[in-house]
């Protein structure tokens, strides 16, 4: 499921920035991704980006293309300063400083959803994942 990346919190009267795009809602799907988490692929597929220059600069190049579609979405509207610089200073999920190293990949349902969401966003956490599922 794709959200977009500012909502309107009409009790508290404010904007939210929301810096994740896409979601599994799939339970089934959900379980299994966490199974692998709880094996430790967080870890390692940090490990392996930031061992890896040229998967390095890929995930980053996916974290700016994420920013690049925020500036599309907020461009012209009037939202408060703190909604642009979350929106514009964080990459995919929100994850920060994600230009350096260590990486870090927060979570494999975070590039799952992406991989899944958006034909731009293919990455190799999110194929692995898939692949690897199937077998679970």
């Amino acid at each position: 499921m794709e959200n977009p990346p500012v909502a309107y919190d009409e009790k508290k009267e404010i904007y939210i920035p929301q810096p994740t795009r896409f979601w599994i809602l799939n339970k089934n799907l959900r379980s299994k991704i966490s199974k692998l988490e709880e094996k430790g692929w967080i870890r390692k597929w940090e490990e392996n980006i930031t061992g890896d220059e040229e998967l390095f600069n890929f995930f980053v190049n996916l974290h700016n293309k994420e920013i690049e579609k925020r500036k599309k979405f907020i461009k012209g509207k009037n939202l408060p300063d703190y909604v642009a610089k979350k929106l514009l200073n964080t990459g995919i999920g929100g994850i920060q400083d994600f230009e350096k190293k260590p990486f870090k990949v927060k979570c494999l349902h975070l590039w799952t959803a992406y991989h899944m969401g958006d034909p731009e966003f293919k990455n190799p956490i999110g194929e692995w994942v898939l692949e690897k599922i199937q077998k679970l």
